[in-house]
């Protein structure tokens, strides 16, 4: 027999666990379903040491310009601490070009949250029932007769039923592996895979070290490469100094990255950092490397071939279906900050707005 729930929300990042968190505030009777093994979606933190996390995923905010999560943040008594700039850039022209700016840091005015982005969806999870939420379970299709919806749970074929359904996933994912019946019309099925999928693109890196030599260099850390095969990289020190690192991000697209392993990556990485920083770079305690594009949960084929540039997020799309019982949520059909944690919040407010219930501010 299937399991009923008034709402039932696809997908346990941020947008679909702050849906459910606002939802459970009001009494409503809502889970989650996730395919992934963990909650956060494309946030994630890689651990390192006793309490060093490492975000591998978005990492910055800005709370003059992102109100939501600001207070979001404030309530779940969460800190954040200011991105460290202090210092002189560099820019990399070629490998025998490399020059030195200062007072020229783009990350002025950005902050990071205490203990990584992972932090904000522990803290989020932890204020949920723990049955609230059921990983491993992949959404295999959707029925509005019934509002049904067909899952494939730890292996097993599994059954839901709700009132009204929240897909808190990227467009381009729910079209590729959710099937709808009665199907969306070509103009919709169109419209999702127009639209890409935030980080889906995008490699990151992260080099742990027991000092900032950088620092002591009198550099930020902040570094922007016309070579690479890193692009950009940054101070990425977790606010207890326990360890000090650069995070990075790699240069070459999805297709590009796909001709080489990751040790020939690294290698080639290393050399780079060396060039920018000397032979200490060298002395990496760790390296954690995150490729969405190879995370089948979070990149689809359309997004291979994807402009690594920050997508622009189209305000046409529909945000309910099948008479108001289908909603979307997701940073990718966020109104005004699609691309952005912001953004995760601001779609689920509206979709919880669509459900009726008023937002808890």
């Amino acid at each position: 027999m299937a399991e009923h729930h008034n709402i039932i929300i696809i997908g346990a990042g941020l947008s679909g666990l702050y849906t459910a968190w606002q939802l459970q505030q009001k009494q409503q009777d809502v889970i989650v379903l996730e395919t992934r093994d963990r909650t956060g979606g494309r946030i994630l933190s890689a651990e390192y040491g006793s309490s060093s996390q490492f975000d591998m995923g978005p990492a910055w905010l800005w709370p003059d310009f992102q109100p939501r999560l600001q207070q979001l943040l404030t309530q779940l008594d969460l800190d954040i601490f200011k991105q460290f700039t202090s210092g002189d850039m560099l820019y990399e022209k070629s490998p025998s070009a490399i020059e030195r700016h200062s007072g020229q840091s783009s990350h002025g005015q950005s902050y990071r949250i205490a203990g990584g982005g992972q932090h904000l969806i522990e803290t989020l999870q932890s204020q949920l029932p723990q049955s609230c939420i059921h990983l491993n379970t992949a959404v295999k299709s959707i029925h509005e007769a019934d509002m049904s919806i067909h899952t494939v749970r730890d292996g097993e074929a599994c059954q839901y039923t709700a009132n009204k359904i929240i897909l808190a996933l990227p467009p381009r994912l729910t079209q590729q592996n959710i099937s709808f019946d009665p199907p969306f019309s070509k103009d919709i099925t169109a419209a999702f895979g127009d639209i890409p999928t935030w980080m889906s693109g995008h490699c990151k890196i992260v080099f742990i070290y027991e000092k900032p030599f950088w620092r002591e260099q009198n550099l930020s850390g902040e570094v922007f490469s016309q070579y690479g095969p890193l692009s950009e990289i940054y101070d990425a020190t977790p606010v207890n100094e326990e360890y000090y690192a650069l995070t990075s991000f790699v240069g070459l697209n999805a297709q590009q990255r796909k001709q080489m392993d990751n040790e020939q990556l690294i290698e080639a990485c290393m050399l780079q950092l060396q060039r920018l920083f000397g032979e200490d770079s060298k002395n990496t305690l760790d390296i954690k490397i995150k490729d969405w594009s190879d995370d089948t949960n979070t990149s689809t084929e359309l997004d291979l071939s994807t402009p690594m540039v920050h997508p622009q997020y189209p305000d046409t799309l529909p945000r309910s279906f099948w008479n108001g019982k289908l909603m979307l949520a997701g940073t990718e059909v966020a109104r005004q900050h699609g691309g952005y944690l912001e953004g995760a919040l601001e779609s689920a407010d509206e979709a919880v707005a669509l459900c009726g219930l008023q937002v808890t501010r």
